[in-house]
């Protein structure tokens, strides 16, 4: 399927409506100047009969002597001009004005001569449309005293004037309609210069290159697109970043490892350096797993979908995968929740709270002793559901927990293998829940408790 540009659908469809709009006005205009042409002319024809009749001011006695009517003749250039312009001698359309004065009883007292012997109408007053020698005339018939007055113009000449009339009247909007249209064009142009430069700048970089993107213009309906495109570039340099810094250290540790095997003198000793190296790819491993998951988690989200998920199957998912690591470590988990009958539903994505969940409990077997217990609680309260996760580790300072959410921070100092990004992954997905994370101790001293608060289903009974 062919596709347009924005410029080209817009530049289209204004032509169409312009073309709709100002053709429909012009056909309006032109009707309009029609209909007010044809009143003017007719008020003329009326001005014209009772002025002739003024002036004539005959009666009886002033028709005694007539026996031939009297014959109003133009100028002989006039009756053989073919051009509308006007001369000294009057005016060509005067061949197609005509008027006929009759009697009481129809006879013809005077006439022009570009008025037929015949009368035009039947004597009656006003308006009416007849046709002689192939024309078509439009009449005016006034009764004035015993005189009938017929003022005549042929529909020739009245459609001729009424025509140039409404072509006047549309006339500046055809011509305004194509220097609209270059205008309109330009403006579009202008206005969707900065997608242009945008497109253009997007097609030129390369690959890896995450620099922001800068406009010469900015205008309010591109600055969120703008603003979004640098901040996914500003996320995936630092998570570059972050990953270069990050996976130093343990691909260094694999580097050295591979060359002491390699230049291992006996099989003990290089069986020591392969399960060292094997140490340093694991926690490599672990190490992208975290970062992306970190990734995954701060990712530009929209709302959540308005799902219920179930916190009780939720931790049933978290144990299950962090079951090899407590079995490593000889560590047994305490659950406390609800009754089995009564569910427990919040609204969520389950795959992000399951990832919460089991960023808890991993930083739980990772911070408390070998053959240490660890305390989960899940219970339902009258507006929130609270899970929280209590180990024998070492506790974390008062002055540092805020600090702890922060990726890539450790504590200086603790033991373990970890990445810093664990907590970092649990406020951040618990923030797209609408929930809350608190530390505190597990024990008056020692240990640690992370509770999270998220907002409840109610169950209906």
């Amino acid at each position: 399927m062919r596709t347009y540009s924005i410029q080209a659908q817009l530049l289209a469809g204004t032509v169409a409506l312009l073309l709709a709009v100002l053709g429909a006005a012009a056909w309006l205009g032109f009707d309009a100047g029609q209909d007010e042409a044809e009143e003017l002319f007719d008020a003329r024809l009326a001005t014209s009969a009772r002025v002739l009749a003024a002036l004539l001011g005959m009666d009886g006695k002033v028709r005694e002597g007539l026996t031939d009517p009297v014959i109003v003749a133009l100028p002989a250039p006039l009756e053989t001009a073919v051009h509308d312009a006007a001369t000294p001698l009057g005016h060509h359309y005067e061949t197609r004005i005509a008027f006929q004065v009759r009697d009481a009883r129809g006879g013809l007292l005077m006439r022009s001569s570009s008025a037929p012997q015949a009368p035009y109408a039947p004597l009656e007053v006003g308006f009416s449309n007849q046709r002689f020698d192939g024309r078509s005339w439009r009449v005016f018939t006034l009764r004035s005293g015993e005189l009938w007055i017929h003022a005549a113009d042929s529909d020739a000449v009245r459609n001729e004037l009424s025509g140039k009339i409404a072509r006047a009247t549309v006339a500046p909007l055809m011509v305004g309609i194509p220097l609209l249209l270059l205008l309109l064009g330009l403006l579009t142009r202008y206005g969707l210069a900065p997608l242009a430069e945008l497109a253009r700048q997007i097609a030129r970089r390369e690959p890896g290159t995450l620099a922001p993107i800068e406009l010469a213009r900015t205008p309010p309906e591109v600055a969120p697109l703008v603003e979004s495109l640098n901040g996914l570039l500003e996320r995936e340099r630092r998570f570059t970043a972050d990953a270069a810094h990050e996976l130093r250290t343990p691909l260094a540790a694999i580097k050295i490892h591979a060359q002491n095997a390699a230049r291992a003198s006996g099989e003990a000793q290089r069986d020591a350096s392969l399960g060292r190296m094997l140490a340093a790819v694991e926690r490599s491993s672990r190490l992208a797993a975290q970062m992306l998951a970190f990734r995954r988690a701060t990712a530009p989200h929209g709302h959540l979908a308005a799902q219920r998920a179930s916190m009780r199957q939720v931790l049933e998912d978290a144990l299950e995968e962090v079951s090899p690591a407590l079995k490593e470590r000889a560590q047994k988990i305490a659950v406390t929740t609800a009754p089995a009958e009564d569910d427990i539903f919040i609204h969520g994505e389950h795959e992000k709270l399951v990832s919460l969940a089991r960023n808890l409990l991993d930083n739980a077997i990772r911070y408390a002793p070998a053959g240490s217990a660890i305390e989960v609680s899940l219970h339902l309260q009258p507006r929130t559901v609270v899970l929280s996760v209590a180990d024998d580790g070492p506790g974390i300072p008062p002055e540092l927990r805020n600090r702890v959410f922060e990726g890539y921070y450790r504590i200086p100092g603790t033991a373990g293998e970890g990445s810093g990004l664990g907590l970092a992954i649990v406020r951040e997905i618990a923030g797209q829940h609408g929930a809350h994370v608190d530390i505190g101790e597990a024990r008056p001293g020692r240990g640690t408790r992370i509770t999270v608060t998220f907002p409840a289903i109610v169950p209906s009974r």
